[in-house]
């Protein structure tokens, strides 16, 4: 039977009148009472005198703690009531089941760990501790052997310690069958579950903190729409069986560990739909599963931007990736010390992954690669065997290791992880579910959109969500200092001077100055070498290097006025990266605000680029070439003076490769100027009005592609796969028809002019002998660069 409420206005009465009549005859004046600090009131008696069942409304005031509630009540804080600890052991202690301690302010615990000094402590079952704010607090919330409770739409924040010396923002002991939902945790240490199974722990934000969630000994839990945000460790999971993760997002967690998600001796995990973005480490795996009979599920997770997407240890066995999108990480696997990784399935049931590195192609248009992936970098396994090498990431150490391994295949490390089936596009993801929180999910889509090409061009810093609103308020705008450069781009000035470029990586000397200019409706390829200077002369042109020398784009100096040269710079690089759930049109919207370009140009480049009639579809359904030109698109968005292109051809198929050159021949011809790095020499053949040839960081020539293919003799080399009892045989008949041949392995090495890759190929079916198979790549100008002599067409470069 419900007892009557009791309001404790009465109760407070005298006491409100005593404390006035302290005020008047201390002779003080009003106002001057006003300033005083006020003088904390008890809420003990009206906790004592009431009865088991009854609903106390605490109206708005100052309480003094500690409060204990040793009985079932219901007590619910009216706005501005707080209970203060003053700094000296807990504050609320429900030692009752069946209560219910709804909308206080709590502050001010002790700050003895020993103690455990805690905002709120529940030792019964069935407590229900909802829409709470509890600050200055060592521990947040405490339930000890209290099952069955919900800890509901509470914000806690930590005392101003450091992490060691903090107390759990949530800890549940020994409390199955619990509720953590739509908290708000910061500046703690963890929210960490000891010995309770049966646990969901949904939709909470928990940032700031040493393990945003921490299980030990927790089986059968649920974990869903938690965002893990800027914590040391975002969630590491401990000697427990049969978790469930799903549609969390785990966002920058970097301390010493820095993994999005830690796996330690953990038994039968299923995670889905999980979104790892820019942590040191996605997901990091030590004996998990634990038990031989056991099989994990990774499935639909994104990890992107991480610096290692995914590290084992070299015992891990028995986990299962399928659907998971790797983006962009440095390291996509590393495996963590000596030993070989085996018994892991990145192809379930013949399903793959997608990967942003894979470098294969899809022939049969069936959305799978037709060839393996393979996580398999020389420089990587030696960072996962002495970590302190990830100092050379990115530098020319790191290229010089990867050219040794690629030019002796015998150095070349075994494969970390096979990928038989990868996938050519990634899955779907699936959205938070309904009447959850859906921040974690919004940024992971637009963290994907802005580090596409244009984003990166355009130098933008902030996070995503906040430019988009930013820039949608925000008209177009053109200053003078930009019409200015818009018009001098005429026939008669080059849209791109590079004067004495020069950079250096400590010792090695990347580029030693290089001139060419680029003039309007112009397309200069780049061409030369691995290590060569090809892309460092391309990010230095985009701002993303520091230089020596001078860079000028449609007449605004690079190195002064860097903003306003890169807004003459449409920018399509090698690796796209799009968000998927978008449609073609909804993402060049996107493109086009951030840039400040009209909305109207939005359909003027879908029609330029051949995407008119697919605007209406979702990015993740277009093939790869229709990908290509969505970039492309992108990057005309601004019209910009220049188009930067950097290898963009290098992962499609034959047919969409020639369908995107004829495109980009179709825009030089239109009068657009192009400054392009490409591999394939019948390209350069195709779209260069010149070549630049660069040879360790020099110029050696400038011409047009007919004048160097005679005056460097460019050669491609075949790898011709031969019948093995026949090897000998097909050396000795190519080099009777005059061709330059070697046996290599299993195959034959054979070198020709670049228009007559077929000949070798012809000979040998003449003789009957079979090629089996074959490869091709075209061979830069070999030997050491000299600065070329100030001729004619020096000078023009």
């Amino acid at each position: 039977m419900m007892m009557p409420c009791v309001h404790p206005a009465n109760m407070l009465a005298r006491a409100g009148r005593i404390a006035a009549l302290a005020v008047c005859a201390a002779g003080t004046g009003w106002a001057q009472a006003q300033a005083q600090p006020p003088t904390a009131q008890p809420l003990q008696p009206m906790i004592d005198q009431a009865q088991p069942g009854q609903t106390i409304r605490v109206p708005a005031g100052l309480y003094a703690g500690p409060v204990i509630v040793n009985k079932p009540l219901e007590l619910i804080g009216q706005p501005g009531a707080v209970i203060d600890g003053a700094g000296r052991g807990d504050v609320v202690v429900i030692e009752a089941p069946d209560v219910t301690f709804r909308g206080f302010t709590i502050r001010a615990t002790g700050d003895s760990l020993d103690r455990e000094n805690t905002g709120i402590s529940a030792t019964a079952p069935r407590a229900r501790i909802e829409d709470n704010i509890l600050e200055d607090v060592l521990f947040g919330v405490y339930l000890k052997e209290a099952p069955h409770t919900i800890v509901r739409n509470n914000t806690i924040g930590g005392k101003d310690l450091d992490i060691a010396r903090r107390g759990d923002g949530i800890r549940v002991w020994s409390s199955p069958d619990c509720l953590i939902q739509g908290n708000r945790v910061h500046h703690s240490r963890d929210v960490v579950m000891w010995f309770s199974p049966r646990v969901r722990v949904v939709g909470n934000h928990i940032r700031h903190g040493r393990y945003g969630l921490h299980f030990m000994y927790s089986d059968d839990n649920v974990l869903e729409n938690n965002r893990l945000e800027d914590n040391a460790v975002g969630a590491f999971l401990m000697y427990s069986r049969r978790l469930t993760l799903r549609s969390n997002t785990f966002l920058r967690n970097r301390g010493t560990s820095g993994y999005g998600l830690g796996l330690k001796d953990v038994d039968g995990l299923e995670a889905q739909d999980n979104r790892f973005i820019a942590n040191r480490v996605g997901i990091y795996l030590d004996n998990s599963p634990a038990s031989v009979d056991v099989t994990q599920t990774f499935k639909r997770n994104l990890l992107a931007y991480n610096d290692i997407g995914i590290a084992f240890m070299p015992s891990v066995r028995r986990n299962a990736f399928s659907d998971n999108v790797l983006l962009g990480n440095f390291e996509q696997v590393a495996v963590l010390g000596s030993g070989t990784l085996i018994d892991n399935d990145f192809t379930p049931a013949g399903r793959g992954n997608f990967w942003s590195d894979y470098a294969g192609y899809d022939q049969d248009g069936d959305g799978v690669g037709d060839l393996p992936y393979q996580a398999q970098s020389l420089f990587e396994s030696l960072m996962d065997r002495e970590p302190k090498l990830r100092l050379f990431l990115m530098s020319p150490a790191q290229q010089a290791v990867e050219l040794a391994a690629r030019a002796a295949p015998m150095i070349r490390p075994q494969p970390k992880v096979t990928d038989t089936r990868p996938l050519m596009r990634p899955p779907t993801l699936a959205a938070p579910s309904a009447g959850q929180p859906a921040s974690g999910w919004a940024l992971a889509k637009a963290s994907l959109a802005m580090l596409g090409a244009g984003a990166a061009l355009m130098g933008l810093g902030a996070w995503p969500t906040r430019l988009f609103r930013r820039a949608a308020t925000r008209p177009a705008v053109h200053s003078p200092r930009t019409d200015a450069m818009t018009s001098s781009s005429t026939p008669s000035v080059p849209v791109l001077i590079v004067r004495d470029l020069s950079k250096r990586f400590g010792r090695f000397v990347a580029l030693d100055g290089v001139s060419f200019e680029v003039r309007r409706g112009e397309a200069l390829a780049l061409w030369g070498a691995n290590g060569a200077g090809k892309t460092t002369a391309i990010r230095c042109v985009l701002g993303l290097l520091r230089y020596r020398g001078s860079i000028s784009v449609a007449g605004c100096d690079a190195a002064r006025h860097g903003k306003e040269a890169r807004r003459q710079i449409g920018y399509v690089p090698q690796e796209l990266a799009f968000q998927h759930e978008w449609r073609v049109r909804e993402t060049l919207t996107f493109h086009a605000q951030i840039k400040r370009a009209p909305l109207a140009r939005v359909d003027q480049v879908l029609a330029e680029v051949g995407l008119t009639a697919h605007a209406a579809k979702r990015v993740g359904t277009l093939s790869g070439g229709m990908k290509q030109r969505l970039a492309l698109a992108a990057a005309l968005l601004a019209d910009p003076a220049l188009l930067v292109l950097d290898e963009i051809t290098s992962s499609l198929d034959a047919g969409a490769r020639r369908d995107f050159l004829a495109l980009l021949m179709g825009l030089r011809a239109s009068g657009r100027t192009i400054l392009f790095t490409s591999h394939r020499w019948e390209e350069v053949q195709a779209l260069a009005s010149r070549v630049l040839v660069l040879d360790r960081g020099c110029v050696r020539a400038c011409c047009d592609p007919a004048e160097l293919t005679q005056t460097l003799g460019l050669r491609t080399r075949l790898r011709l796969r031969i019948e093995g009892e026949r090897l000998d045989e097909a050396v000795d008949h190519l080099r009777q028809h005059g061709l330059s041949a070697r046996r290599n392995g299993s195959g034959v090495y054979v070198e020709v002019p670049p228009d007559a890759k077929a000949q070798p190929i012809h000979a040998l079916g003449a003789a009957s002998i079979r090629v089996l198979d074959f490869d091709l790549e075209d061979i830069p100008p070999n030997g050491r660069a000299k600065k070329a002599d100030p001729g004619p067409n020096t000078s023009r470069c």
